[in-house]
């Protein structure tokens, strides 16, 4: 949530004639990844190297915490977990129990947990290092989410293709008894709505995290182009926006990993089931 420039402007002089067009400039520049990073009002921007943008830094971070916590939490293996150990533990029990198995069954669910552990862990960290003034929120960049969808449309046709057959992953699609010019028209539509799922899986991620942080800034703006006096009001509703912003992160992630598992069981019919 990258705050510092609208702090800067803030801070500028209030009277000067291009303060509107540098604080809208300020909130649409929220979504948009960039080299610099600026860390603190009074600091230098750092422009990162090797290509590197702030939404790249994001993720290649939120990466090297989970990689680090888990080679934690292994150390030192014991029958009562502690520390990053029982975090780990209770966060992939959640997965197990609330998304996996109620969604794909037992079996099933039991050979996906190591991936869906794994995507909810990395958006949760993705999500609250987005919550640092120092970073920008790398999914609610739409490039981000939309890899992120990429990658689950792919596993479905992957998974769909390996557990029924080329075929068979067609076939399915086409209702059985129907004359053929409305058999290939549903058949479209259900080809089609693979790509449609994960569009809007990618659009609402997005737009949820982004829409909270903005939320911030637009009120923090009040400040600057109304009154100063503004603050009373704005820094308490800022305060508590950043507050459900905790919750929203969680629930994004929930929800994202939720609804791909959803897609992925889907990409088979039960009598194609493993």
């Amino acid at each position: 949530m990258n705050c510092v420039r609208l702090f800067q402007l803030i801070l500028s002089s209030a009277n000067s004639s291009g303060n509107e067009n540098d604080l809208a400039a300020t909130l649409f520049h929220h979504i948009l990844d960039s080299r610099v990073m600026e860390i603190f009002p009074g600091i230098k921007p750092v422009i990162l190297p090797f290509g590197i943008s702030v939404n790249m830094l994001v993720v290649l971070l939120a990466a090297a915490v989970i990689l680090a916590v888990f080679f934690s939490a292994v150390r030192k293996i014991s029958l009562k977990p502690k520390g990053p150990a029982l975090i780990l533990e209770m966060l992939v029990l959640f997965v197990r129990n609330d998304i996996t198995v109620p969604v794909m069954g037992k079996e099933r669910g039991e050979k996906w947990l190591a991936f869906f552990s794994a995507l909810f862990l990395f958006l949760l960290t993705v999500n609250f290092l987005g919550l640092f003034p120092a970073f920008k929120a790398a999914t609610g960049s739409l490039s981000v989410t939309t890899a992120l969808s990429f990658l689950i449309l792919l596993i479905i046709f992957i998974y769909g293709l390996k557990s029924a057959g080329f075929a068979g992953f067609f076939k399915h699609m086409f209702p059985q008894g129907a004359p053929l010019p409305v058999g290939l028209f549903v058949a479209f539509l259900e080809f089609s709505g693979f790509f449609i799922k994960t569009m809007v899986l990618s659009l609402r991620l997005f737009a949820n995290m982004f829409a909270g942080h903005l939320a911030i800034l637009s009120f923090l703006a009040l400040i600057f182009v109304l009154s100063p006096l503004m603050a009373a009001v704005a820094v308490p509703f800022s305060l508590f926006v950043y507050i459900l912003e905790l919750l929203v992160a969680f629930i994004q992630a929930l929800v994202f990993t939720l609804l791909s598992c959803i897609f992925i069981n889907m990409a088979v019919s039960e009598k194609h089931a493993d």
